[in-house]
C-alpha cells in the first residue's frame, strides 16, 4: 500500500486509481476465485456491487469480507449505506456505530463517523416530517415513559455564551446517557422537530408547547433548564421536567462561579435524576465527573460546533470543534465531532464509486485558529481566576455547591476528570475564522 497525503477543502474529492466502478465485477471475481480469503479485494467487489445497484449482492460479500478483515471501514460502509437506499436508517447508524465503538482507531473510521452525522440528520428530518403528518394519530397514543428529551437551555447573560445553550442539552444528554435507564431522544431529532414547528429560535416554552414536542417525539418526559450567567455574580442552573400530560415537576437548582458551570451541570445531571425517580450510585456519579471536559474555552467551541452542525455547515463546525479540541486535547466528543464534520462534506459529495477512497481517509490533528479574542477575553474576564493552581481547584472542589429546588446535592470531590483546564489567551487572532483541513487517503 502507498501513501499519500492531499490537501484540499472539504467536499472536493481527488481523482486516483481507487474509485471503484460496475466494470471491474468480472476481474474482480476472477480474482476472487484464486485468492477465495483475499479481504482487500473481497471488499473492493463489494463495493463495485454496490455501484452497480446490486446492494442485496454488495451486503452479502461485504459480510464475507468483514469476517477476513473485521477492522476495514469498507464493510460497514457499503453495508450501511445499502440500508440507508433503503430507509432503513436505524439499521444503518448501528451498523456504523457497531464498527466505530469495537474499532474506534481503525483507518478509515473518520469517515464511518461521517456518515453517522449525514444518517442521523437525514433520519431526524424524516421523522420530524412524519411525526407531524401524524400528529393526530399520536396525539391519542401513549408516550414512552422511559423516553427522555432534553431541549436546548435558555440563556441569560452575554450573547457570547448563549451557544451553551445547545452544548449543556448535549452534555445533560450524554450524562443521562451514561445511567443506562432511560431512552434519550437525540439532539438532532428534538432540532429538526423544532424547526419544522418554526421553534428552531426559540430555547424557552410554555408546558403546553413543550409537551406538545414530547408527544411528537414519543418521550414521556421533557427537561428543560435555565442558565443564567450575569458579568460579576454567580452563575445558576436550573431545570425541571415536563410531563407529556402538561404536568410540571418543582425546579432544581444550582449556583455557583462561572470557571465550576461544567462542574454545576453535573450536579444538575444529578438532581434531574432524582426527578426522573432515579438514584445515580456513586460509581455513577464517577462516571458522569469523568464524562466531558471542564474546559469552558473548549466547551464554548464545541457549543458553537454543535449549532453549525445541527444547521448543515459541516466546514464551520469541524473548525468550532477543532478550537475545542486544540483547548482542550482529551475532549473525546469534541475530537470525535471534528473527524466527522471534516469528512462529512466530503462524504456528502461522494458518488457510488467513491466509495473505497472516501473510506480508506484518515482526518489529521486538528488545524484551525484559536479562539478569537473577543470570547477568550470576555471568558477570562468573567472566570476571573481560571488559571488557578491544582490546589486550590481541588480545594474548591471539595466545597459543595449551593443547590436550590426539590432536590439537595453536594459538590464533588477533586478528581483529574473534573478539573478546568488551564487556559491561555492568544494574540492577534483574526475574528474571521479560517483554515486549512488535511485529509490523507491510503491509496492501493
Amino acid at each position: 500500500m502507498a501513501g499519500a497525503i492531499l490537501l484540499f477543502t472539504a467536499g472536493c474529492l481527488p481523482a486516483g486509481p481507487s474509485a471503484v466502478s460496475p466494470e471491474e465485477i468480472p476481474d474482480l471475481e476472477r480474482e476472487i476465485r484464486l485468492e477465495p480469503r483475499n479481504a482487500d479485494r473481497m471488499l473492493r467487489y463489494a463495493a463495485a456491487l454496490f455501484t452497480a445497484d446490486r446492494c442485496d449482492s454488495a451486503t452479502t460479500v461485504a459480510r464475507l469480507g468483514a469476517r477476513f478483515a473485521p477492522d476495514h471501514a469498507l464493510a460497514p460502509t457499503v453495508i450501511g449505506q445499502c440500508m440507508e437506499q433503503a430507509s432503513d436508517f436505524d439499521q444503518a447508524i448501528a451498523t456504523y456505530e457497531n464498527f466505530v465503538t469495537r474499532y474506534p482507531d481503525a483507518q478509515g473510521v473518520a469517515s464511518v463517523r461521517a456518515r453517522i452525522m449525514l444518517t442521523r440528520r437525514t433520519r431526524a428530518n424524516a421523522v420530524a416530517r412524519q411525526a407531524l403528518a401524524r400528529e393526530a394519530e399520536l396525539t391519542a397514543e401513549p408516550t414512552d415513559p422511559q423516553a427522555v428529551a432534553v431541549l436546548p437551555l435558555s440563556i441569560t447573560g452575554d450573547s457570547i455564551y448563549h451557544p451553551l445553550g445547545r452544548g449543556l442539552a448535549q452534555m445533560l444528554m450524554s450524562d443521562l446517557a451514561l445511567l443506562q435507564q432511560f431512552r434519550l431522544v437525540e439532539r438532532l431529532q428534538i432540532g429538526a422537530l423544532l424547526g419544522e414547528l418554526a421553534l428552531a429560535e426559540n430555547t424557552r416554552f410554555d408546558p403546553a408547547t413543550t409537551a406538545r414536542v414530547g408527544r411528537l417525539v414519543r418521550a414521556g418526559r421533557m427537561v428543560q433548564g435555565l442558565a443564567v450567567i450575569p458579568p460579576d455574580e454567580n452563575v445558576s442552573l436550573e431545570a425541571n421536567v415536563v410531563l407529556a400530560n402538561g404536568e410540571v415537576s418543582p425546579s432544581d437548582g444550582v449556583t455557583g462561579r462561572l470557571r465550576d458551570l461544567l462542574r454545576l451541570e453535573k450536579e444538575l445531571v444529578i438532581a434531574i435524576s432524582a426527578q426522573l425517580g432515579y438514584q445515580v450510585s456513586p460509581a455513577e456519579r464517577e462516571r458522569i465527573l469523568e464524562n466531558g471536559t471542564q474546559n469552558l474555552i473548549a466547551f464554548l467551541a464545541y457549543s458553537n460546533g454543535l449549532i453549525a452542525e445541527d444547521l448543515g455547515d459541516y466546514a464551520t463546525a469541524a473548525l468550532h470543534f477543532s478550537q475545542a479540541v486544540q483547548s482542550d486535547p482529551g475532549f473525546t466528543q469534541a475530537r470525535e465531532q471534528y473527524e466527522a464534520a471534516t469528512l462529512a462534506p466530503t462524504v456528502q459529495a461522494a458518488t457510488a464509486g467513491d466509495v473505497t477512497t472516501v473510506s480508506a481517509a484518515v482526518v489529521t490533528q486538528p488545524d484551525a485558529p484559536p479562539v478569537p479574542d473577543v470570547v477568550q477575553s470576555a471568558v477570562n474576564s468573567s472566570v476571573g481566576d481560571v488559571a488557578a493552581t491544582q490546589a486550590e481547584q481541588t480545594t474548591q472542589t471539595s466545597q459543595p455547591a449551593q443547590t436550590s429546588g426539590a432536590q439537595q446535592t453536594s459538590q464533588s470531590t477533586g478528581t483529574s476528570a473534573s478539573q478546568p483546564n488551564t487556559t491561555t489567551t492568544s494574540t492577534g487572532t483574526p475574528r474571521t475564522i479560517t483554515g486549512t483541513i488535511r485529509i490523507i487517503f491510503k491509496l492501493p
